[in-house]
């Protein structure tokens, strides 16, 4: 590669290729087993994809999207745009025909991967306005029996070979070469909780500042196995899993679907995890139903080792006591408790994480405490798809609870107006596509990207994030209440899946809250109780007052002003699929509060409801 070429994306994956051919590169489950494939062959799968892409016409700089979920199809296809210069637009598989439309019109795609028929339909749906730009789609699998005249579709056994005889070794070379730092690698779409997606253009030089921050502060080893299960449509797992994982050098498994993720962690038995909190939330609620179903002597033995285990851990975040004091303190019952209850939480993620991973929302204070009482240390991070993922991180030598952590070296970071974090540096992306307004809009007038995140910078540079600067509510009162902070106080509730909290210029807080059909279910069953569904359950006396009795418990915590007064019980979980979720499982605030606004207007006075309309 040339010298210009160093801080490029495709320079990475080749020159790592070319060092290390033999080492296994990524993990795949086929035929019931996992498959390792070596550097060489991966780097030979990649080259393959780009002979075909040449073949179609893919020039310098031109759009090319995948719709898929994570399979190693998507990585192949990621690098081969790259290596021809070209800009990879990934668009999520969850996504309905009309947003994937908008998004495939918007970037003016060339071509499109998709994984299958279903994701194929979603474009040929939306087919009867034609795509101005859109010349070819490639399947990742199927087949397509009616093809459009306009559009060329290649299936998984057509696309490969495409290039085969017509675009030499040479022709691969030099487009690699070709591309500089400065090149535009990609648009993302923020999968935002509210508006129009906006396409954040970032650039190689952008993605490759985070990666060469990430691997000076994260001490990797060449045991190190990267498990990947959240969508590489998002910024987080393809910059932290998929691209940290080719800089560094380490295997790359990839999960099957989501609800395999269990039973592939204990197949894979990985090192290194990318999750969001709701993974977390979910594992801890499990961890806890699954007890309750013990006998009562095991039932007692367990829940005594989880809570010496969670005494330590917070006497030691407390700092009052001197770690090997308390190492001496409590020495005898770990042993016993990591022994008979820990080793086996563990081993029920494979045995042998020792770095997990948590962004793109708050992670509640008992589920944190809990995986670090028990061996399974994580550490939290923070970002927006226009920072390429982490601005901010914590490590496994420094790891301050409650925080972000730090800003990584290459960034700079301040609190402006109303204590919004701003952020400059070299991770920092270039603006958005086709949109100089909201470009405009999203810097001020130092260069820094205001990040529309509440937070607080303590004297040692820790960050904590507060809130969202727009969903902060203000009372009829006038008092400010911070959402977020309220919210955070019911994750890990066995019973409660989320709360979203509600009042701007009402007079007292209100919320809803879907419950955990898990956890439901398994309280029905320690109380004699028959379940059937979410929507009989909350019907019942006494899931209403348990509920009841966790509302009035968090309250307890909270300044008058910010207790929620009155609730309501929702009759199905938020989903992605319902739009009331994205795919990183944060709340789309503005949908769900529209979705039920009679329910919650319901709960308010009516002279409350007229100050509103006025």
């Amino acid at each position: 590669m040339t010298k210009k070429a160093e801080s490029t994306l495709v320079e990475i994956f080749w020159r790592r290729a070319e060092q290390t051919p033999e080492r296994t590169a990524i993990m795949f489950k086929q035929d019931g087993s996992y498959q390792n494939m070596n550097w060489k062959t991966h780097a030979e799968k990649t080259a393959q994809f780009q002979r075909a892409l040449m073949a179609c016409g893919v020039e310098s700089q031109h759009k090319i999207g995948i719709m898929s979920q994570n399979r190693p199809e998507w990585t192949w296809a990621d690098l081969a745009i790259l290596s021809c210069g070209a800009v990879t637009v990934p668009i999520y598989p969850t996504l309905n025909s009309e947003e994937a439309s908008f998004q495939i019109d918007h970037s003016d795609l060339t071509g499109i991967f998709v994984e299958n028929e279903k994701q194929l339909a979603k474009i040929l749906e939306s087919c009867e306005i034609p795509h101005k730009s859109l010349k070819f789609i490639a399947m990742f699998e199927g087949d397509c029996l009616e093809k459009p005249n306009e559009i060329l579709i290649y299936t998984a056994f057509d696309f490969p070979n495409l290039g085969k005889g017509k675009i030499d070794d040479e022709a691969l070379l030099k487009r690699r070469e070709a591309v500089s730092e400065n090149d535009l690698a990609s648009i993302v779409y923020t999968s935002g909780t509210t508006g129009v997606p906006k396409g954040a253009m970032l650039l190689h030089r952008n993605i490759y500042a985070v990666l060469k921050d990430l691997c000076d502060l994260c001490k990797f080893n060449d045991n190190d196995i990267a498990f990947s299960f959240l969508p590489f449509s998002h910024v987080y797992e393809r910059v932290g899993g998929q691209f940290l994982s080719i800089f560094q050098g380490i295997p790359l498994a990839y999960a099957e679907s989501m609800e395999t993720v269990p039973v592939n962690l204990a197949e894979v038995r990985p090192t290194v995890l990318n999750a969001v909190p709701r993974f977390y939330e979910k594992a801890y609620q499990r961890v806890q139903s699954q007890i309750r179903h013990l006998p009562a002597a095991q039932q007692t033995f367990t829940r005594w080792a989880i809570g010496i285990g969670m005494r330590a851990t917070r006497q030691k975040l407390k700092g009052k006591v001197a770690p090997d004091i308390l190492d001496r303190i409590y020495k005898t019952e770990l042993r016993i408790a990591d022994k008979l209850v820990f080793s086996k939480i563990r081993e029920r993620f494979g045995g042998k994480l020792r770095m997990m991973t948590s962004g793109a929302a708050p992670l509640a204070n008992e589920v944190h405490i809990f995986f670090e009482a028990i061996g399974m240390q994580i550490i939290e991070g923070y970002g927006l798809t226009e920072t390429c993922a982490p601005l901010a991180c914590n490590t496994l030598e420094d790891n301050k609870f409650h925080t972000v952590g730090k800003a990584l070296p290459s960034c700079e970071v301040k609190l402006g107006k109303d204590n919004e974090l701003l952020v400059r540096g070299a991770n920092v992306f270039a603006g958005y596509y086709k949109n100089d307004e909201a470009t405009k809009e999203a810097f001020d007038l130092d260069g820094f990207f205001k990040t529309g995140d509440i937070a607080e910078i303590d004297d040692q540079g820790y960050i904590r994030i507060t809130d969202r600067k727009k969903d902060i509510i203000i009372t009829s009162g006038g008092k400010h209440v911070a959402p977020q902070l309220i919210e955070n106080l019911f994750k890990g509730d066995p019973l409660i899946s989320h709360v979203v909290v509600y009042g701007d210029r009402r007079k007292f807080i209100t919320a809803l809250i879907s419950l955990n059909q898990e956890g439901v279910k398994s309280f029905c069953d320690k109380n004699g109780i028959r379940f059937t569904n979410i929507e009989e359950a909350i019907e019942l006396e006494k899931i209403k007052a348990e509920i009841d009795k966790t509302v009035q418990a968090k309250n307890g915590k909270l300044a008058s002003f910010e207790r929620i007064k009155h609730y309501c019980i929702l009759k199905e979980e938020f989903s992605v699929e319902n739009n009331e979720l994205t795919p990183t499982m944060k709340v789309k605030r503005k949908v769900v509060i529209e979705k039920h606004k009679d329910l919650l207007d319901n709960l308010y006075e009516k002279d409350d409801l007229q100050a509103q309309k006025t």
